[in-house]
Formats: structure tokens, sequence, C-alpha cells
């Protein structure tokens, strides 16, 4: 599987954040949000291999294996693909979208950002927010060739519980590419996103069934985010007992990741500073 390319050099946006320091942090979140979620769009590489990419392997798939039954809520195995593929196209957008920092550390642009008035909380808060909306053309991109190339016939409360599940959970996942884009140089960023981002889709069952796994990796893959959100994504078609336990590890995963974000944000910015 070819990995996710990091997004283009963002645009500058610092006319847009400067200014009077009494202008609120939260205009100034929402301006560099915008700012590099229209980067990021506007990235041709990005969006093949987030978007294209997945739809391509979902037909794939599908079309070899989809018209079999699952034995879950007589769902076939084709709806199952299109969730994991549809997990898989989002994992490789969270986590180069939050990996894309490490553009704007070594061109000098975080320490421009925070010249210009931007709080470290606030460009966390807008790279996550930049990162969530080009998460979700990777979502629909998938479910929308489930239902009108392969016929996965969806209620509308399935269609939007799994795709908001789905959502949701990939918080942690960029969070992680948040923490790679901080804590490696430029230079590495690109092999450790593109070997991570495999062993996360190989090992939390993206690519093949769970059940075919060893005993030992199946307790891996228990642990890993990746597990869970395709399983959170089925359980929103099933509509079965929700699974406590993956929702306890995608938070648990979260909020690690989130200190860990900032504590090399605050490094990041002290660094900046002082060039």
């Amino acid at each position: 599987m070819t990995a996710v390319p990091a997004a283009a050099e963002p645009v500058p946006v610092a006319h847009t954040l400067a200014g009077p320091r009494t202008v609120p942090q939260l205009v100034r979140t929402a301006r560099y949000a915008v700012a590099t979620t229209r980067t990021t769009l506007r990235n041709g590489m990005f969006v093949f291999f987030t978007i294209a990419l997945p739809v391509l392997m979902f037909l794939m798939f599908n079309q070899i294996y989809g018209t079999q039954a699952s034995g879950e809520a007589g769902q076939s195995v084709g709806t199952f693909i299109m969730v994991n593929m549809a997990a898989y196209g989002g994992l490789g957008a969270a986590i180069n979208a939050g990996a894309i920092i490490q553009t704007e550390r070594s061109n000098g642009w975080l320490r421009q950002l925070m010249v210009a008035g931007l709080m470290p909380r606030s460009f966390v808060a807008g790279k996550l927010v930049a990162a969530m909306v080009v998460v979700l053309p990777a979502l629909l991109g998938v479910f929308l060739a489930g239902i009108l190339l392969a016929g996965i016939d969806l209620s509308a409360l399935e269609l939007t519980r799994s795709l908001l599940t789905l959502w949701v959970g990939m918080i942690p996942l960029v969070l992680l590419g948040l923490a790679v884009g901080l804590a490696l140089k430029p230079s590495a960023v690109g092999p450790v996103t593109t070997i991570g981002m495999m062993m996360l889709a190989l090992v939390g069952g993206l690519w093949f069934p769970f059940e075919m796994f060893p005993d030992w990796l199946q307790s891996v893959s228990l642990y890993t985010p990746t597990y869970w959100l395709g399983r959170l994504g089925a359980w929103g078609i099933v509509g079965e007992d929700l699974p406590v336990r993956g929702v306890v590890t995608l938070t648990a995963w979260a909020v690690g990741l989130a200190l860990v974000c900032a504590l090399l944000l605050r490094r990041a910015a002290r660094g900046a500073s002082r060039r």
C-alpha cells in the first residue's frame, strides 16, 4: 500500500492572523483552521491517496469477497469491507494532516504564527479542526462508492451512525500525526508516518480479517486505535451492544496523545521563539 504524501507547503496566512492583540484567539484559530484546510484540499496527491485509493481498494476487495454473507445482522462482507476501507482512508488523512506541521516547523512558519499572535493551544485546536475537516471526504468517498457502485443498502440511521462514529474516532489519529510531526526531524517524518500508518492498518485488521491473526497478534490488536475504529464503525451499522472497551481505548489514546502534543508543542514554541 502507498502512504499518503505530505501536503504542500502552507500558503501564507500571517495577514489573516496579524493585527491587534485584542483579536480573540477563537477568531485566530478559525482563520488558521480555514487556511490550513484550504491548502490541504488543494493538494492533488493528498486527495488521491486519501479518497481515490481507498475507493479503488474497496471496489477491488468487494468484487472478490463482497458477496459473501458475514453472519453479522445479515450484512454482507462488502459492508464491512466498506467500513474498513473508509477507516483506512480516514487513517491516512488524519495522520498526514497532523504531520504536515513538520513543514511549518522546517520553513519557520511556526515561528511566524507565534509572532502573529497565535497561541500554542489555538494552534493545536486549529490543526485538529482542519484535519477533521479533510478526513470527511475520505470517509464519504468510500461510503458513496459502497452505496452507489456496490449496491450496499443502509438506512439513514445506519449510515449516519457509522460515519459519525468513524469521524469522531479519528481524533487520536490526528493527534498521533501531530505528535510525529512535532517530535521528529522533517526528514524522518515521511518514513515514520508511512510505516506507522501501514502497521496500524495491518495490525488493526483493516486490510485482513482479525480472525486470521494468530492469538498473540489478536491480543496486540485489541490495544490499537485502528482495530476499535473498524469495530465501532461496524457497530454503527449492526447496531448491537456498544463496544465500551473500544470507546475507552480510543479515549485513552486521545488523552495520552493530547498530553504528548502539548509538551512537544511547548518545546517547539520555545525553540521557535529563540530563532
